[in-house]
């Protein structure tokens, strides 16, 4: 295992197709009395059950087995489907309630090409295919479980959007292992409601490595669920692409480790919930543009985590040996615990009407939480300890609050307030207890009408200090300042 808990990428490997829930390829139940027997290349134009008997090689146009009816049952029995001139199997529009199950498909372009309704797909095994394992136009309410999509020229599984048959709604895909595929290992194009479960999908995207995800998503997303997955050592983002908006994604426990790049990366998120997941050693474990999201009790290990949060919640994350990189407007980010940051442990351009609270940042290498802009803000009952630098700094701020925060041990000021040179702005600081940081214990700067009160600061190089730096404050505004009741020691 690896530190925190997260397993390292051979623990997951080498236990990966248990992990996903795989059928044990090679070992199938008989198939259903009656079925009909196929041993070549067929269309199929009645409903009912199907068993191959022999494996099937063909070089023929669209596909080596055409499904043009709807009620369709085909078993492989462990046979091999391949086509050199076409797809391996294919299921026409109209031809829905279509299953195919435990049949390996190789073939020069894709393994199975689903375009019907309410397709199901289980243990299939879709390797060496030249384009995609299986490729769903449009097919709506496809379920994909149990199934082996590898080394495929560019998918595993991609649900595209296409023009003349829709978009893939509805797909579920649960318990697959999806590995080593050239472009990447699931896509999906402007699609609603497609749940992703239980998948391992590792090793994807080394054709193209500057697009090569685990999960890629293209346009407009809605209602996406991501759970229980792991997604390890793709060449660029476990999830990524290039999605316009998604709405109302569900991403919960999954593990993201050992990407190429970001762990999550999303562009815009609204409605969002981004729970229980572990992200480790990625270059960023979480890069997004969230609104009216929540992102709740992650862990962190080696990796950022980033993004602009509005109308949000950031709570209870654990981010280690990792920074938080953000910028939050009318958010919250409340009880999250960062430590051992290379760099600065929270660094944000912009806190704007938001939330900081009971948060825990320690020994990082830099200031513990670094702003450049903090406005209308309530900070208050966070430990900021053993920092190299500050403990809380702000470049530019006014009209925020600063109360019942414990500042220890860092290595610059304790809690650096400044306000803007052009316009001089206020705080609240009060029954903050700041003690033994290597600058001053409360330092203002450019600040007029603030107030300063009830603080216990005590072994700081200095106590509290209210200044004008650069002279840019007239003096009869710094004596508008009230500094009262602390305990200086």
């Amino acid at each position: 295992m690896g530190p925190e808990g997260v397993p390292s990428r051979r623990d997951v490997l080498k236990t990966g197709a248990a992990v996903a829930g795989l059928a044990a390829w090679g070992s199938f139940p008989a198939a259903a009395a009656g079925a009909t027997e196929i041993s070549g290349p067929t269309t199929i134009t009645e409903p009912g059950d199907y068993v191959l008997t022999d494996d099937i090689d063909a070089a023929r146009g669209p596909a080596a087995l055409d499904i043009t009816v709807s009620d369709v049952t085909v078993d492989g029995q462990g046979h091999t489907v391949s086509n050199v001139g076409g797809e391996c199997i294919s299921v026409y529009r109209g031809a829905n309630d279509v299953t195919v199950k435990n049949v390996r498909v190789s073939g020069e372009r894709k393994g199975v090409h689903v375009v019907g309704d309410d397709a199901t797909l289980f243990n299939v095994l879709a390797e060496g295919n030249g384009e995609s394992g299986v490729h769903l136009s449009g097919g709506k309410r496809a379920r994909i479980e149990s199934c082996l999509l590898r080394e495929n020229g560019r998918y595993g599984l991609i649900g595209a959007d296409s023009q003349q048959y829709g978009s893939a709604d509805e797909a579920l895909v649960r318990a697959c292992l999806v590995a080593d595929n050239g472009y990447a290992g699931i896509g999906f194009w402007r699609a609603t409601g497609v749940a992703i479960e239980r998948c391992l999908v590792v090793d994807n995207g080394a054709a193209v490595p500057n697009r090569g995800h685990g999960i890629e998503l293209i346009g407009d997303i809605d209602d996406l669920r991501l759970a229980d997955n792991q997604l390890l050592s793709n060449a660029a983002n476990g999830v990524g692409g290039s999605p316009r908006d998604i709405r109302g994604l569900n991403a919960v426990g999954n593990v993201v480790a050992d990407n190429g790049r970001t762990g999550f990366r999303f562009i815009d998120l609204y409605n969002a919930d981004v729970k229980r997941n572990t992200f480790a050693r990625n270059e960023t474990g979480l890069r997004a543009d969230m609104t009216d999201s929540r992102i709740l009790h992650n862990q962190f290990v080696d990796d950022d985590f980033g993004g602009i949060y509005t109308d949000s919640t950031v709570r209870g994350n654990r981010i280690i040996g990792g920074s938080m990189r953000f910028d939050l407007m009318r958010s919250v980010a409340v009880e999250n615990l960062v430590l051992g940051a290379d760099g600065d442990g929270v660094s944000l351009v912009s806190m704007i009407d938001s939330e900081f609270g009971s948060n825990t940042v320690v020994g990082c290498g830099g200031d513990g939480v670094k702003t450049a802009q903090c406005y209308g803000s309530d900070v208050r009952w966070n430990t900021l300890s053993n920092n190299a630098e500050e403990g809380f700094s702000i470049t530019w701020g006014s009209d925020s609050t600063f109360k019942f925060n414990t500042v220890f041990g860092n290595g610059g000021d304790g809690l650096k307030l400044s306000a803007s040179e052009d316009e001089p702005g206020a705080f609240v600081v009060r029954k903050n207890t700041v003690s033994a940081n290597r600058g001053v214990g409360i330092l203002l700067r450019d600040a007029a009408g603030s107030r300063v009160t009830r603080n216990v600061v005590c072994a700081n190089d200095r106590g509290i200090a209210v200044s004008a730096p650069m002279d840019d404050v007239d003096p009869a505004e710094l004596a508008e300042n009230v500094v009262e009741g602390n305990h200086v020691c």
